[in-house]
């Protein structure tokens, strides 16, 4: 009986240090989704919100994993025909043990990332078009860089997606396509995030995703209100941990979204909630929950 007593007590003691090994990291993503009056500049604020559950099968193990996300973001044209965009994230993450109630907090700058879009087809500011069907394709990529604090492998920092960033340079690839007729429209995304070794401990895995969004925008004079839906698809390869692939990593995810965007004047709002409708992700030990974003705008 003491015997087990003393591994529950030593096992309690090193609950947080590998609470999460599988958890759902967020870093390092730059989905850009509907943006208002192409062509125009714009400044504003994002903020979003994710939960995971991790460790399902375990009783001692299982964690809620909460990410809060407030970012600085902009779409500035340099030069004709090439859309920069600019991602600056303060990252809130907290984690609770649901068997101890021990709970673990982490704050501040997480990765900033950097896109670039060369606009190689765009119907909307062709003049001369007497079609009603409108459409543009952009396609280019970026850079996240390693701006957020990476302590894993590091004294009791040992869980390496509860950080503040990724601790890598990574690559991003893109292409936002859209397409609209009387008011309705389609926008299709995809993405791509080619990573780096994060230190010698850790390397995320590359990742894939991509979106459909159906909208349908009303306009009364000023005021305009375009409400939306789609799906979601995110496609993670497995993490290498040690120079191993950890195989309590990756999976794929499919959500449904369903948002609205409000502009009046030189300003714009939004607001989108996402619901899994599939998910297999960290060999079915870890659960997302419904994820919720708002976000703030002024054009110029």
């Amino acid at each position: 009986m003491m015997k087990k007593l003393l591994i529950l007590i030593l096992l309690a003691s090193q609950l947080p240090a590998f609470a999460c090994d599988i958890c759902g990291c967020a870093n390092g993503s730059a989905f850009v989704g509907l943006l208002p009056r192409a062509g125009s500049q714009f400044v504003g604020l994002r903020y979003r919100s994710r939960v995971f559950d991790s460790h399902l099968n375990s009783v001692m193990l299982k964690t809620r994993e909460t990410y809060q996300t407030a970012e600085l973001w902009g779409r500035f044209y340099p030069v004709k025909n090439v859309q920069l965009m600019v991602f600056v994230p303060y990252n809130s993450n907290h984690q609770v043990l649901r068997y101890s109630g021990t709970e673990a907090n982490k704050n501040g700058l997480g990765d900033a990332i950097v896109l670039a879009h060369v606009n190689v087809l765009n119907t909307f500011l062709d003049t001369t078009k007497t079609s009603h069907i409108y459409q543009s394709l952009m396609i280019g990529g970026g850079v996240k860089l390693a701006t957020g604090k990476f302590e894993y492998g590091y004294d009791n920092e040992i869980n390496p997606n509860f950080q503040l960033g990724t601790g890598s340079t990574d690559f991003l690839l893109s292409a936002i396509h859209t397409i609209k007729m009387h008011g309705w429209g389609l926008n299709t995304e995809i993405g791509g995030r080619i990573a780096t070794r994060s230190n010698k401990h850790y390397r995320f895995g590359n990742r894939i995703n991509g979106s459909l969004t159906l909208f349908y925008a009303k306009n009364w004079g000023m005021f305009s209100v375009m409400p939306n839906a789609g799906a979601l698809v995110d496609y993670g390869f497995h993490d290498l941990k040690e120079g191993m692939r950890n195989t309590e990593t990756g999976g794929v995810s499919t959500l449904a979204h369903a948002g609205l965007e409000t502009y009046y004047k030189r300003y714009s709002a939004g607001v989108s909630y996402k619901i899994p409708v599939y998910q297999n992700l960290g060999g079915g030990e870890l659960k997302a929950l419904p994820q919720f974003s708002v976000h703030l705008m002024v054009n110029f």
